[in-house]
């Protein structure tokens, strides 16, 4: 797992953060089974390319179930405090 921060060190945060997004390759996140999945959307379920995740702890564990290659970014609440991260 690698993370890249936009603030450098000494000055970032690690809470207050208002969810994960991702635009690479059609990743959506299914609410109803509860992971990310690439492709058709399915009848019956609500996708979204975000999750909910506040703080870079919580975003570490879910980029431990997050697919392998693809980069997902940690948005902050405020300007230029965001956080890149994959799954390797």
């Amino acid at each position: 797992m690698k993370l890249k921060f936009d603030l450098p060190k000494g000055q970032r945060i690690n809470h207050s953060f208002l969810g994960i997004k991702t635009f690479e390759d059609d990743w959506m996140f299914n609410e109803k089974l509860k992971r990310w999945e690439n492709g058709e959307l399915q009848k019956g379920c609500i996708y979204s390319s975000h999750q909910d995740c506040r703080s870079v702890r919580a975003f570490r564990r879910k980029l431990k179930k997050a697919p392998k290659g693809v980069v997902f970014t940690l948005v902050g609440s405020w300007w230029n405090c965001d956080v890149n991260g994959t799954n390797k």
